[in-house]
Order: structure tokens, then sequence, then C-alpha cells
């Protein structure tokens, strides 16, 4: 009996001296491992995606864990996070890693301090793969959390914070489980402005077992759900106008409050969820004049979002808001918000100067060929039901830039405007415009900055189906304007074909009254261009006097500057020109009518059509085929034979200007030619024809031939220049 005792006492003492010395052996090892470089080598093997560093740790039992001084870091996509505390402990239940899994069941920390920012650039993730370990921790705690970062913003206090997720490496599902976060005391910040305190922060977080790759993003937020309780006390803010209509804001001490209760399940607001802030507000205007005022914003959700701001009119001068909206939908407004917010329902009073205001004209019209744009004081009384202004609803804005698109040419100046909805005849509420240009200036569209002509009071009008999905297509506009002056008649030569017809100098008006509708196409509108004593260069000759051009444009389109011209008309009075050979002629006259006709305004620009001219005598005709003292001596007759009637057909295309078909006459004569110039080229025939006389001049590039024999045939025989 005693021998058998006496072994078992050997075996159990063998046995406590293994025991011994396999814990002796796992302290030397644990701690080995916690204070060598070698525990930071197996850990940081992938330093672009984790990294995890401390200084010193120990163990006295297997499976827990104490660090100091812990610092760890990683990349994940577009996620950059960090995490550091003074000291951590831990348990790691050691059996399950035999099946690949780092199960934690708990975690203590103290002094913590964590941040999660976007990243520079992207890290892509992995494609999946199987055999991924399996990362379980329970439960991660601390009772010290300092500071929390996310992006530029800074939460410090004393915080609480308690979090649990699963994660499988090598792309496989991760889960968040139900953690919490609490402040008390704590600040918000960014950069160096504080703009929260005394903070009281609680908030709750879940996101069930997902796969990242297939929720990437803001996408996570439809599975998430969270509650958020905050209170704390706002800075103020201090609004200054300048002199050019921006607006500079800075921080002043100050007591608001922030009060917000929020439930989030699944990306969807729950019932109940509310927000209200009170944030003092200074304004100084651009005199310098300063008044103090209080901003409230108010957001409750039940089945649809509620929000309520209001800022007190005090004066009269400075801004005020009063605005009640329902927003439809209780899902986190994030990429729809703008959809959402055009179908509201409410009413907003608001005055005041607007740092960018095309946004809210773009409830009254939509047009991308105009707008106001920049800064401008507003005055506005919104009724909206769906996204749809009610009859009632006005607008008026003063102060404003103004553009508009119109014949290749951009119309600019400062501009007021009111708008206005009312119910038609029908009961259909329709959207009324009207812009006012005081002063305005029009530049080429490809050249902004080079204006060419301006003017006084520019007249805007536009009228539309208050109804945003049909506005545009409803549209009809009416652009007007008058004598707005051109001081060097030269800036159209581009627009002119070729040298051979060009303005040499003068003066003169513009005056046009245009209807558009919302795509730009022009459905009537006239032109008037007016000049004294405009110098023109044409086919070698100079030529000096009065014209007037009347232009009746239809059924265009105004992108493409394409315009019918029936009806439009020109005149010259009172011109003077020389022959080449020195024949000089006064008091010369002409009008031009266009039965029909095409043009295209943008550069190169194009016309054509049929033509009719009243002109004093055929000498300007004449001149442009030969001089008079180059031609039978009877011609000279002809000139002297009083007025003549011209009809004909013509074309304008790029550098080359045509007429053809042509036939001036009364009842002593008749002159039939063709002529087309291009670049210095002229080329082209002409036939006159006095009682039983008649003459032919061919001309071809300045050089002529006379056909005094068989002039007709010969004239019937030249091809003609257009078909």
């Amino acid at each position: 009996m005693k021998t058998l005792l006496a072994r078992h006492g050997r075996i159990l003492r063998l046995a406590g001296l293994l025991a011994l010395a396999g814990y002796a052996l796992y302290l030397l090892a644990g701690n080995v491992f916690l204070n060598s470089h070698f525990g930071h080598e197996l850990l940081n093997r992938r330093p672009e995606a984790f990294t995890m560093e401390w200084n010193g740790g120990r163990t006295f039992w297997p499976g827990r864990v104490t660090l100091r001084e812990v610092r760890m870091r990683g990349h994940a996509r577009r996620v950059q996070w960090s995490a550091q505390a003074d000291a951590v402990r831990g348990r790691i239940a050691l059996w399950p890693l035999l099946h690949k899994e780092l199960r934690v069941p708990w975690v203590e920390a103290d002094g913590v301090t964590g941040s999660l920012t976007r990243a520079a650039r992207e890290r892509p993730a992995p494609p999946p793969r199987p055999g991924g370990w399996m990362l379980d921790f329970r439960r991660i705690a601390t009772g010290s959390l300092r500071r929390a970062t996310l992006g530029d913003w800074q939460v410090t206090g004393n915080g609480r914070a308690e979090v649990g997720f699963g994660k499988q490496l090598r792309g496989g599902p991760m889960e968040l489980r139900p953690s919490t976060l609490q402040f008390d005391a704590a600040r918000v910040s960014r950069g160096d402005i504080q703009w929260l305190r005394d903070v009281r922060l609680s908030s709750t977080f879940a996101l069930p077992r997902h796969v990242s790759a297939e929720h990437p993003g803001f996408a996570k937020l439809d599975l998430l759900a969270a509650t958020l309780d905050l209170h704390g006390t706002t800075i103020g803010l201090q609004s200054t106008l300048d002199g050019e209509g921006r607006y500079d804001f800075a921080v002043l001490p100050g007591d608001g409050e922030l009060q917000a209760k929020l439930s989030l399940d699944r990306g969807t607001l729950a019932p109940g969820s509310q927000l209200q802030l009170r944030l003092p507000l200074s304004n100084v205007d651009a005199q310098g004049t300063r008044v103090a005022n209080r901003f409230d914003l108010r957001a409750t959700v039940d089945d649809a979002l509620h929000l309520r701001a209001t800022l007190p009119d005090l004066d009269g001068r400075h801004p005020s808001l009063d605005a009640t909206l329902d927003v439809p939908g209780i899902a986190l407004p994030l990429k729809d918000w703008h959809e959402r917010l055009m179908a509201a329902s409410g009413e907003v009073r608001a005055h005041g100067h607007l740092p960018s205001i095309g946004g809210v004209v773009a409830l009254f019209t939509q047009a991308d060929w105009m707008g106001l744009e920049g800064s401008g004081t507003v005055d506005a009384d919104l009724k909206l039901a769906d996204g749809r202004l009610l009859d009632g609803s006005r607008l008026q804005v003063s102060d404003v830039e103004a553009r508009a698109d119109v014949l290749g040419n951009r119309f600019r100046g400062k501009a007021r405007a009111q708008a206005n909805i009312a119910n038609d005849a029908a009961g259909n509420p329709q959207s009324r415009l009207d812009v006012v240009m005081e002063a305005f200036s029009a530049a080429p569209s490809d050249a902004p900055g080079k204006p060419y002509f301006t003017g006084e009071r520019l007249r805007l009008e536009t009228l539309a189906d208050a109804r945003l999905d049909r506005m545009k297509e409803s549209m009809q506009a009416r652009v007007r304007f008058e004598r707005a002056r051109i001081p060097e008649l030269v800036v159209f030569n581009p627009h002119l074909p070729n040298d051979t017809l060009r303005f040499a100098g003068g003066s003169g008006m513009l005056s046009g009254d245009l209807r558009l509708d919302g795509d730009g196409d022009v459905g009537r509108g006239t032109l008037r261009v007016e000049g004294r004593q405009v110098r023109l260069a044409v086919a070698g000759m100079d030529l000096r006097g009065d014209v007037v051009l009347d232009a009746r444009l239809r059924r265009g389109n105004l992108h493409k500057g394409e315009f019918e011209l029936g009806d439009s008309s020109a005149s010259v009075r009172n011109v003077a020109f020389t022959e080449p050979g020195g024949t000089t002629h006064s008091g010369w006259w002409a009008t031009l009518d266009i039965d029909s006709g095409r043009a295209e305004w943008k550069t190169p620009s194009s016309a054509s059509g049929n033509l009719r001219v009243r002109m004093r005598d055929v000498g300007f005709l004449l001149a442009m085929f030969a001089d008079r003292t180059d031609l039978p001596a009877w011609v000279g007759k002809v000139v002297d034979a009083g007025e003549a009637r011209l009809s004909g057909k013509w074309l304008w295309q790029g550098k080359r200007l045509v007429l053809d078909q042509a036939r001036a006459q009364n009842e002593r004569f008749t002159v039939d030619a063709r002529l087309a110039l291009e670049g210095p080229r002229r080329h082209g025939d002409l036939h006159l024809k006095w009682g039983i006389l008649g003459v032919g001049v061919e001309l071809q590039d300045g050089n002529r031939k006379y056909h005094l024999r068989g002039a007709r045939q010969w004239y019937d025989s030249r091809p003609p220049l257009l078909p």
C-alpha cells in the first residue's frame, strides 16, 4: 500500500514539475515574444494593410496578455484607421487557433484614442479566397476613451466604448455586433475651431453579417442599425457681406444649442427621430451695419421628413428666412437629396443676399441658353406642393449677373428679375420670369471676353408650365433690346465672306426682338442694324453711305444658328462711290427685299435665297464688272436712264459670295448678270441691252473680255453659277 502511495506521489510530483516547467517555459517564451522584435515582425508582415506596435508587455497565464503603449493602424480600400492605447489587457482562446480562428472573448483598454479617415488612394481588396482565418472579437471595451477622429472632425472628452465584431479574412463576411459609444463633457472640433462644447453623446450601432465587397462605401448604411442621442452647446457665427456679393464667415463665442435624437434602421430614419439647432448669428452687411440674430432649424420624422427653419426679419435689410418643408421619404437623404427636395411641399419666405442664385431661379425657368448667375439680393415667397410652385409664388432678384446666348452671341449684364406663378384660364399654374439688364454687353460665344456692342435695358421674358418636368418643353421666351451701340462695324468682318466685301469703318445701332422656346429655337424675330456714314469695301470699290438692315427671322435653331429670312429687307441711302477708272457717283440708293432665304449665323456664316432690288440706277452693278470708260459710249446713257428693278438668286457660303440669274430692267434697258466673289478672285458674266444695242462682259480674276456681236447668244451659252 505504501509502495502504491509512494508511486502515485512520484507521479504527481513529476506532473507538477512538468506543469511547473511548462508554465515556466510559457512565461519565458510568451514574455520573450511580447518583448522582442520577433513578435513585432510576425504581426507586421503586411505593413501596407496592418501594423501593430507596443512598448513592452507581459503574460502570466496562457491566453491572457497585457500590453503597454499600443499603436495600431490599417488601410482597407479607401479607409485608413488608427488606434492608440496606454495599456491593453485581453484574453485569447487558444484551442480555436488550431482551427484557424482567432477568438478574443474580451479586451480592455485604457487611455484610448482612435481615428477613421479617407485615404488619398484606394487599396484594392484582394479577390475572395477560401481558407481565410476567422477573427472573432466578442468584446472590446474602454472606460477611458479620450479622443475619436472622423475625417477632419474630432471628439475629445471622457468617453466609454464597447465594440464587438467578427471578420473572415480573404474576402469573407464580417459583422459588427451591437456596440455602444458614450461621451460626457466632450468637445467637437474641426481644425482649430471648436464647434461644440459640453457635449453629451450616446450612440449604439450594429451591422449584420455581410460581404463588404457587395456593400461598398455608403451602401453599408442600408444595413446599419444605429441610434444617436446628442446634446451640446454650439459656437456663434458671423457672416460679413463684402462689396462683391460674397459672404465671409467667422466663428464667434456663443451659447447655441444642438440636440439630436436619431434612430436608423437599415438606412431608414425611424419615426420619432428629431434634430434641433439654435445658432447665434451675427450679420454684417456691405455698409458695415451689424445685426445680432438667431437661426433655428428643426427636423422631425414620422412618415416623411419635416423641416422648419427660421431667421427672424429684424430690420428688412438683413437676411431673413421662414421655411416649412415636408420632404417625402424617410430614408437617409444622401444620394437622392436633390430629387427629394424637388418633390417637397411647404412654404418658403426669404430675403437677403445669396452667394449663388442659380438654384432658386431654376424653380421658375429652365433653359441651357440663359440663366442668372453669381450672387444677388433675393426676396422670395414660395408655395410648393409635390415640388410644384403654386399660384401666388413670387421671386424678386436684384444685382445679379445675367446671361443669354442668342444668335451665336453671349449677352451679359447686371440685372434685376421678377418671377411669379399664376394660374391660367384652365387653372394650370404658369411660371413667368421677367429679366431686365439695365446695361449689357455682347460678345461672340466663342470669345466672350471680347464684346463688340453694348446697350441698355435688354429685356428677357419667359413663360412656361410651372411643373418642373414640363417647364423646359413648354417654355416660350422673348428677348428685346433697342439701339445697342456698335462702336466699330469692322468687328463683323470675320462673319463676311471675304475681303472683297468688308466694312472699312463706321459705327451703328442694333435692335432686336426675338421669340424662342426652351431649346433655343427661334419661332420668329427681327433684327435691325442702322449705320450712318458707313464705309464699305466691295469688289475693289470704296462706298460711303447710310445703311439699314431689317432681318425677319423665323423657324430657326439657336444652337445651330439657322434661320429663315423671308420678308427681310435692307436699304442704303446717300451712297457715294468711285469706279476703278475714277468715275464718281453720289446720292445713289437701293432697297433690297428677300422673298425667301435662309441663313446660318455662326462662323463661317452662310445665307442664300431670292431677292428683289430697287435702285436709283444700275451704275453700281455695272461697276462691279467694268469701268464705264471701257464700255461703249451708249452705256453711259443706260446708267443715267433712271430707276431700275432687279431680281435674282444669291448665295453666301464661307468665303464665296454669288449672285446669279440677276436681271435689272426698266422700260428702256435690261441687264442680266451672274457674279461670284471668292477670296481675291472675281468671275462672272454680264449682258446689257438698250434697244437694239447690246454688249457682253466676261470677267475672270480682273481680266475682262468684251462681246459686241452675238452678246445675247454668248451670255445664254454661259453656265449658271447656282442651280
